[in-house]
């Protein structure tokens, strides 16, 4: 279909525009392409190059419904048993493409064959791109026939003159209205919420968050808003600036006069640098303990910024806690600090929990003269705590602040206080 000619050199590098002219005349097809393939680019006129342009994304659309009618005769009609359809290894191996990519390459062609050949039809006059009839089929897989073809008979309607985020929200539009399940599937889809933090192992995070679009909606107007309204002052990047805002609000949340607390102390993060490069003396990697790694000079900056974070300084030697600082607007209880600090998580056995979370243990209860200062109290999960009260498990510290457990049948495990090296 698609023969080589040789490119058409004018005498001069003047206007070219007959091939142009004439593959518009013909429609998407071969012969279209041939012509437009045998011209240089930089004989034609603007206009011409423009015009060009949009044949060739017609030319692709219609490739494209060949390709898919093709591939549609080379699978065959669908099995009822799945495990007979073989369809998937010719077309994997005449794409170049795994067995699961040849399978929904085929649900796409056999649809378009089928209930969507409208679709396929409009596909090979230009009207539709693959990438919209894409997102058709995958929009009303799940609906019956006689539903799925009057949603698409009113989308081809005006695809010839819509982009693909246009067509996804008309999309969206007909399928809200005229899907019966959509309202349950919306009901039930609102409910599960999802906001997640993940950190990676490059310095960085990520956010996730779901939830209904009106929330969702709102917060993303305002960080747009945020984000145009201080560029002059900012600087940087959209996304740059819609994260100092998330971090302005985080930061005045925790440091206000109405800040959360937890076990009386204020909520804040720990950083945690060893000592040489808190001295300016070495610049190894810092720590936000339960999240990742850090470059020193981004930590020594924050730490200096006012933000709520603590400054956690270790002993390059053994990973322990040699001092901690604090940045925050609250000044929060000494000793619940510290022991936060020394162990991160519970000083339970294998525990997890973050020692932010956990309970103060007073080993010797204060009732009987036990004092609250660091070597009485340790950060305890709720379940060890009820353990070490009701159940007659015994901890104490030993001299290089490890805690020693005992179970009642005596047998005994420790617990090191947290390794803030970045191995041991």
């Amino acid at each position: 279909m698609f023969d080589s000619v040789a490119l058409a050199e004018p005498p001069d590098a003047s206007g070219n525009d007959w091939p142009v002219v004439m593959a518009e005349g013909m429609g998407p097809c071969g012969a279209a392409l041939n012509l437009l393939a045998g011209v240089h680019p930089e004989y034609l006129s603007e206009s011409a190059r423009a015009s060009a342009l949009a044949q060739l994304a017609a030319i692709t659309s219609h490739a494209e419904a060949v390709r898919l009618r093709l591939t549609a005769a080379v699978a065959g009609p669908k099995p009822e048993d799945r495990a007979e359809d073989w369809g998937a290894h010719d077309v994997a191996a005449a794409n170049r493409c795994s067995l699961y990519a040849a399978d929904r390459q085929i649900a796409f062609a056999r649809d378009l064959a089928g209930r969507l050949s409208a679709t396929a039809e409009a596909m090979l006059t230009g009207r539709i791109t693959q990438r919209q009839a894409q997102a058709l089929f995958e929009g009303v897989a799940h609906l019956p026939d006689e539903l799925a073809q009057e949603i698409e008979e009113r989308l081809l309607r005006f695809s010839h003159r819509q982009d693909l985020t246009l067509f996804k929200t008309a999309l969206r539009r007909w399928l809200a209205r005229l899907d019966p399940s959509w309202r349950e599937r919306a009901e039930s889809a609102r409910r599960r919420v999802f906001v997640d933090h993940a950190a990676n192992d490059n310095g960085t995070g990520d956010f996730n968050l779901r939830g209904p679009l009106e929330s969702t909606a709102l917060v993303d107007t305002a960080l747009s808003a945020y984000a145009k309204a201080n560029k002059a002052t900012l600087g940087g990047t959209t996304a740059e600036r819609k994260l100092t805002a998330l971090t302005e609000w985080a930061e005045a949340y925790l440091t206000g006069p109405n800040a959360p607390r937890r076990h009386g102390r204020a909520i804040g993060i720990n950083v945690c640098l060893d000592a040489p490069t808190m001295f300016g003396l070495a610049q190894h990697p810092a720590e936000i303990p339960g999240y990742g790694m850090v470059p020193a000079e981004a930590a020594i900056h924050l730490l200096a910024d006012g933000s709520p974070l603590r400054r956690l300084i270790i002993d390059p030697d053994d990973g322990h806690l040699l001092s901690y600082g604090r940045k925050t607007y609250v000044v929060p209880p000494a000793l619940t600090e510290h022991l936060a600090a020394l162990f991160v998580t519970s000083a339970g056995l294998h525990s997890n929990v973050p020692a932010a979370e956990c309970d103060i243990d007073h080993n010797l209860p204060h009732g009987q003269g036990g004092g609250t200062d660091p070597d009485n109290n340790a950060p305890l999960d709720r379940r060890w705590h009820r353990a070490k009260t009701h159940a007659d498990w015994t901890w104490t510290y030993n001299p290089d602040r490890s805690i020693t457990w005992i179970s009642p049948t005596g047998l005994a495990q420790t617990v090191q206080p947290h390794d803030y090296r970045l191995g041991p």
